[in-house]
């Protein structure tokens, strides 16, 4: 879903206010939405704007960001796997999570999953940042 400039949002709500046109032919001569019209002019008579509310929502994570990173910096020679398994273990049965959860901690953490081949098992791993003496040039 496309939003739409607030000139022309204004330009619309002016010419249904103004111009005394159904929000029909404002929409038709706009080459808007009608229903676009009517929330335009709901919020102008809300909020006395028609810009457009800021995005929100989401779901909220219920992994404990602190609990993950303490069960990573105590062994951080562990798989996701047995983070996950860990974590499991100190919550209620109601509340467990998935590995992927568990994974997307370790994103927000800093935390990157690293195979090592020769064992064939996962290894978490703080992100690497670039040095500022990295001899490598660019």
């Amino acid at each position: 879903m496309s939003v739409h400039p607030a000139a022309l949002r204004e330009r619309v709500v002016r010419a249904v206010e103004t111009e005394r046109a159904s929000v029909e032919e404002v929409a038709d001569l706009f080459e808007v939405g009608r229903l676009s019209v009517l929330h335009w002019l709901q919020l102008k008579r809300e909020i006395g704007t028609v810009e457009p509310r800021p995005r929100g929502g989401g779901n909220v994570s219920t992994v404990d960001l602190h609990a993950v990173q303490k069960l990573v910096e105590a062994k951080p020679e562990r798989t996701s796997f047995d983070i996950t398994a860990a974590y499991n273990k100190l919550i209620p049965r109601h509340r467990h999570v998935h590995r992927s959860s568990i994974q997307r901690v370790f994103d927000r953490c800093g935390y990157v999953i690293k195979k090592n081949v020769r064992v064939r098992r996962n290894k978490i791993d703080p992100i690497s940042r670039k040095s500022d003496n990295d001899s490598r040039g660019g």
